[in-house]
């Protein structure tokens, strides 16, 4: 069987090699599940804990580059001989621990929760839900693998399954996982930390849902049949008997996550507020660590006061490092560069956008009352969602960083941010300010080719404290959080509601986010009648007035709670927007008419000049935009923004909300239908 033999096997062998968590025991060590005997729970239990080695997404990965860098689309269609989300190496892991399972203690339909082996059996159900839904994802349509397949299996030369098909196997998947794991509250101690659990799979069964829901509502906009006719393109729109209906995926994803908020509610999930005082709690969030690591924030709390991660891949600084330089990582940019877009999405502290109307003309377009305007350095950041202070680097404050990038040692713990968050004003030189004493603390936005050309630096995930070596940091890595799960929930009544969507189900879900992030409640009232000057139009690349609706503000949320974790390109393919958003190009933070521009004589001088704070952030004698400024009118709404990315070095085509087939598959197995469009 070529097929099995060249992608799922391979596949198999080499997750095998990867590192597993230490805490977890295992038996063999050196051998695949297949050698286990399955004779014992105890035996079950260790092919279980294997299969979180098959994770796929579940390590850290960051989402790169999304917001402003080039989204180079293949113009030409042509297709490549593999692909990394192509294999079945996991698939086939779970499906050997079910059937043994099978043998072991009868049908599994008849299992209950009861069971000696429940747990391990809804943990294989979750992961071959896991990853069918990630082949989902990229592909729609694959071969369903549920059961252990060899060289004679019909499927090996088989026609790819439809999306719904494989959408239906991951629902009931993802419903047998539900029934058999185990409630967090039951689970305690080391050798349980990142174990799946009930809640686990009913936070992901939302996630599914949702996505499911949204796909079929919107993408058939898009311009493009993305399932084809099933047999000379794409893989059919055949579904099975008891398949969804939209309206019946949203109920399941309201349903699923009401029922993980509900368990909030008893105390078994939490957001974590630890450092409610300074409204930093969702920046600490990322990077906690645990008392034999490097506990980074000024509460000196760690992993354990930690209740918001619900599904997540566990570190530890003795027994599971990270093995990835995550300070280095985001100080450069490489986690994903911000646009002004984004920077402006977060709304002010009283809830509404920076840049409002009360009709649908900018004529009369006015400045939020709490918008600290662009005069000063730091006047975007006050009064702002403090998400925004958790994800951008405020400019000319200390960031305890773990770069060495003067040679010292790093930052020995402390507040980086003493009461108030920005104690002096930043466009004069105070020494007595405790975020100048350091130095090489300090960010410096800086505008020119030779660096950032978006003038904003990503801080979600940057590790703070002292003495840790490169590739060693421990912080946990959220896969599935309460956050999330009040994202999805207040997404699927809305979708429910066409639109509408009550007070009280905000304050059940969104509004417990925004409460972290300092920010007034979501309400029917607070938007009524209110127009968003700042919405911008990716479709014609220009800011406009936007009556503001419920929709796009559960939007707005989830696309600021959720920076960086993933979800970005998911949320605008299911949203049927992907094609319209990631073109066109992008825009930096404001320059022009702002401090970084002010040539006011301080006491050492003009706030620009290398001795001041380091290098000039906008020197165009010296450094250069290297795409120019979109616009030098202060009349319009692009004044002094430079261009982050040409909108010509953004490609993205409709051929791209599916991958597609790996041509050496498909030599392989000519019944491999390739995508629409490629």
């Amino acid at each position: 069987m070529k097929l099995y033999n060249k992608s799922i096997l391979m596949l198999a062998v080499g997750l095998t090699m990867t590192a597993c968590s230490d805490f977890l025991d295992k038996e063999p060590t050196d051998q695949g599940t297949e050698a286990i005997t399955f004779k014992t729970p105890e035996q079950f239990e260790q092919a279980a804990n294997r299969l979180y080695c098959f994770g796929g997404k579940w390590d850290v990965k960051f989402e790169l580059n999304l917001d402003t860098s080039g989204i180079g689309a293949n113009d030409a269609g042509t297709t490549g001989e593999s692909h990394g989300t192509w294999g079945f190496g996991g698939h086939r892991e779970c499906n050997i621990l079910l059937e043994k399972a099978a043998s072991y203690a009868g049908p599994l339909e008849d299992m209950t929760a009861s069971h000696p082996i429940a747990t391990s059996v809804g943990t294989a159900y979750f992961f071959r839900a896991w990853h069918h839904f990630n082949q989902l994802r990229t592909f729609g349509g694959v071969p369903i693998i549920d059961h252990v397949i060899d060289t004679s299996d019909p499927v090996v030369y088989g026609k790819r399954n439809s999306r719904y098909e494989v959408a239906y196997l991951v629902m009931n998947d993802l419903k047998r996982a539900v029934d058999l794991l185990p409630k967090r509250s039951t689970l305690s101690g080391l050798e349980n930390r990142g174990k799946l659990t009930r809640e686990g799979a009913q936070g992901f069964l939302a996630r599914v849902a949702l996505y499911e829901a949204t796909w079929e509502k919107y993408t058939p906009s898009i311009g493009i049949d993305l399932d084809g006719d099933g047999e000379s393109v794409g893989a059919g729109k055949f579904k099975p008997e008891g398949y969804p209906s939209v309206e019946e995926w949203l109920a399941l994803a309201r349903d699923m996550s009401k029922a993980v908020i509900d368990e909030a509610e008893r105390g078994t999930f939490a957001l974590w507020d630890e450092c409610s005082d300074t409204g930093l709690s969702y920046y600490y969030l990322f990077n906690l660590d645990d008392a034999n690591g490097n506990i980074a924030n000024y509460k000196g709390v760690g992993k354990a006061t930690n209740k918001e991660f619900i599904i997540n891949n566990p570190y530890d600084v003795d027994l599971k490092k990270g093995g990835s330089n995550l300070a280095y990582t985001v100080t450069t940019g490489q986690s994903s560069n911000i646009s002004a877009w984004f920077g402006e999405s977060f709304v002010c502290s009283n809830g509404l956008p920076i840049h409002l109307s009360t009709s649908s003309s900018y004529q009369d377009a006015y400045y939020n009352e709490e918008f600290g305007g662009y005069d000063t350095f730091e006047g975007e950041f006050e009064n702002r969602d403090m998400r925004f202070i958790g994800c951008i680097i405020p400019p000319y404050k200390v960031t305890w960083t773990a770069a060495t990038e003067y040679g010292d040692p790093m930052t020995a713990l402390g507040n980086p941010y003493p009461e108030p968050l920005f104690p002096e004003p930043s466009d004069s030189w105070n020494p007595s300010d405790p975020a100048n004493v350091s130095k090489r603390g300090v960010y410096t936005p800086m505008i020119g080719v030779n660096s950032t050309h978006n003038g904003y630096g990503c801080r979600k995930y940057l590790i703070e404290g002292a003495g840790r070596s490169t590739n060693q940091e421990s912080a946990d890595w959220p896969v599935l959080r309460l956050a999330e799960v009040h994202c999805i929930y207040a997404e699927a009544v809305c979708e429910l509601g066409n639109g509408a969507i009550s007070d009280a189900d905000l304050d059940f879900s969104i509004n417990k986010n925004r409460a972290r992030a300092k920010v007034a409640r979501l309400t029917n009232s607070l938007i009524a009648g209110k127009f968003d000057a700042g919405w911008f139009n990716f479709a014609t690349g220009s800011y406009e007035c936007h009556a503001m609706t419920m929709l796009d503000e559960i939007r707005r949320e989830r696309t600021c709670e959720l920076f960086a974790e993933n979800f970005r390109m998911d949320d605008l393919k299911r949203w049927g927007i992907a094609h319209i958003n990631l073109n066109g190009r992008k825009l930096g933070r404001r320059i022009l008419g702002t401090a970084y521009t002010n040539p006011a004589n301080t006491v050492n001088g003009p706030s620009n000049v290398s001795n001041y704070y380091g290098e000039p952030a906008y020197n165009p004698q010296t450094r250069p935009l290297q795409y120019g400024m979109a616009s030098e009118d202060p009349a319009s709404p692009d004044y002094g923004r430079p261009i982050a990315t040409r909108a010509e070095n953004c490609f993205w085509n409709v051929r791209q909300y599916l991958d597609f087939i790996p041509e050496g598959q498909r030599r392989l197995n000519p019944n491999l239908t390739q995508k629409p469009g490629w």
